[in-house]
């Protein structure tokens, strides 16, 4: 049992291939500039398993879906699906619903696939009981970088953690182009939910709940150079109120949707998402101590038992709303 209450398992080496095939799910928003290079870095995955090659556009105003036909769309293993704007969220449920083929490897529109990506996280997959396996990234510093790493004859490495809901929600777990999923494993927990903007927390909170997880060290992708993407319209990572709205959102949907979790990932959620709206609430919001409610909650997430955290944990989204710049799925703004 780690610190966190995660159970590890032992690091685990490449094993002979067991998964016949991969759809390649990349999701995008107005992503001329980079779009064709990320594409390319997809269509050049190395490895003889079957693929499959998934553009879902979100409602672009740019030239993005022309971009993805043109790469995609001729494919007899490829395919363009568009639709009204929803968030990423709802773009990579589109996608992973569109899938055929038992894994799927997600990509944003912005990030760039070593050739070797799908081929050093497969056989994670293939570990009993993995159903997502996480990677790390690493920011380019130019685009004319090379993409390709030498990975010195090393085998891939794993570390698995077989009870990662406790670890996923107290590290707050993220980057959907640094995961591959079972298919079927991603559907049957709902994937991501359909009331958050932002497509990454709660799909991995969601599988963490009867899923092992397998870890490895191994660069599987690469991000723009952060000044190209503030020159060309910004990184929907670096909007903060966005991404510290949605974990929290993602956490209350968790708790809103899975009513039966042992009551120490309630708290710790709760905790976790009071303490972060707090922050904002003082640092942001200029509130005072003891003049608003986030800060009460943030005291009661420390009682060992509360009644009706599903109600606390809604009330941690607020603060982020005041400036009115967060996004809301449309099927959030129905209900």
């Amino acid at each position: 049992m780690n610190l966190f209450g995660g159970v590890w398992g032992q690091g685990f080496f490449y094993m002979n291939g067991k998964i016949s095939g991969v759809s390649f799910v990349v999701t995008v928003f107005n992503k001329e500039r980079y779009l064709e290079a990320t594409l390319n870095s997809v269509l050049a995955q190395e490895g003889d398993f079957e693929k499959e090659f998934i553009v879902v556009d979100d409602g672009s105003t740019d030239r993005s879906v022309e971009i993805a036909r043109n790469l995609i769309g001729s494919l007899p293993n490829g395919r363009v699906i568009e639709q009204p704007n929803s968030g990423p969220g709802v773009a990579q449920n589109t996608g992973a619903d569109a899938a055929t083929l038992p894994a799927i490897k997600f990509i944003d529109g912005d990030d760039l696939y070593p050739p070797d990506c799908a081929l050093r996280m497969l056989p994670g997959l293939e570990l009993p009981g993995v159903a997502l396996v996480h990677g790390d990234g690493k920011v380019l510093d130019d685009l004319g970088n090379d993409i390709r790493i030498d990975r010195q004859g090393r085998p891939p490495v794993y570390q698995v953690m077989e009870k990662p809901l406790y670890y996923a929600v107290r590290h707050t777990l993220s980057g959907a182009s640094a995961i591959l999923v079972n298919r079927e494993a991603y559907l049957a927990c709902g994937g991501c939910d359909s009331t958050v903007f932002t497509q990454e927390n709660s799909m991995i909170f969601r599988m963490a709940i009867n899923n092992s997880f397998a870890f490895t060290k191994d660069i599987v992708l690469f991000g723009p150079p952060r000044d190209f993407r503030t020159e060309h319209g910004g990184h929907l990572g670096d909007d903060m109120v966005q991404m510290e709205h949605d974990r929290n959102a993602a956490l209350y949907g968790l708790i809103r949707d899975f009513p039966n979790l042992p009551h120490d990932i309630k708290r710790l959620a709760l905790k976790r998402a009071a303490g972060r709206a707090w922050n904002w609430a003082r640092r942001v919001n200029k509130k005072p101590l003891g003049c608003d409610k986030i800060f009460w909650i943030r005291l009661l997430a420390y009682l060992p038992w509360l009644p009706d955290y599903e109600k606390w944990m809604s009330m941690t989204t607020t603060p982020y709303r005041v400036s009115g710049k967060v996004r809301i799925p449309p099927v959030a703004l129905e209900n």
